[in-house]
């Protein structure tokens, strides 16, 4: 029975192939990276991009394959991809499988296709060796290494003059006084003897 389903799974996408719409290269993109940050979100383990665009005969654009370590991790990975894709993009997947008991779970978003395992089920199935001509991409979850925290050194004020609190000194008055206080000159003319005593004199 595990045959059949997974044969099952692989070709499930071709009843929805002919709906797919073309859709431009960043709207892709962007459905890369709401997956890819779902399944970082729930600790998916080796995840994997499988671009098919160059293989002669798929049916599919690309595949995303990645694993968790329990039923309830690989329903809680799938969960969370619909759940956002839903939530950012706007869009439900054309075909979803294995919610029941959460060994394989298939996303069918037309052109891409989830492939969501237990780590048992994969390593049994390989289903990223049985299209080994497709380009393999390994996603590897962005970790922004944390700078250490610089002290900021405290910026120097310029030390301004004070202004000087000293009040001026009063200089003594006393001396400016005794300076200025000069005996002032005489400007009597000194008397003048009158005719009258002078021949008194001459006479004596």
């Amino acid at each position: 029975m595990r045959h059949i389903s997974f044969f099952f799974r692989i070709f499930a996408t071709n009843i929805h192939f002919n709906m797919a719409k073309s859709k431009p290269r960043n709207s892709t993109e962007l459905l890369f990276d709401t997956i890819f940050d779902a399944m970082h979100d729930k600790k998916a383990e080796n995840i994997l991009l499988l671009d098919l665009t160059k293989i002669k005969g798929a049916n599919f654009d690309y595949f995303i394959i990645t694993h968790g370590n329990s039923t309830t991790q690989v329903n809680a990975i799938a969960e969370e991809v619909r759940r956002k894709v839903k939530t950012i993009l706007h869009m439900n997947p054309a075909h979803a499988e294995g919610f029941t008991n959460s060994e394989w779970v298939l996303l069918d978003y037309l052109d891409v296709v989830v492939h969501i395992f237990q780590h048992e089920v994969r390593e049994h199935y390989q289903l990223e060796n049985l299209w080994a001509d497709a380009v393999i991409t390994p996603i590897v979850e962005e970790i922004p290494v944390k700078k250490p925290a610089t002290k900021k050194e405290p910026v120097k004020k310029e030390a301004q003059p004070r202004a000087s609190t000293k009040k001026p000194v009063k200089k003594s008055t006393k001396n400016n006084e005794r300076k200025s206080a000069k005996p002032a000159k005489s400007t009597a003319k000194p008397a003048t003897k009158s005719k009258s005593a002078k021949s008194a004199t001459k006479k004596a």
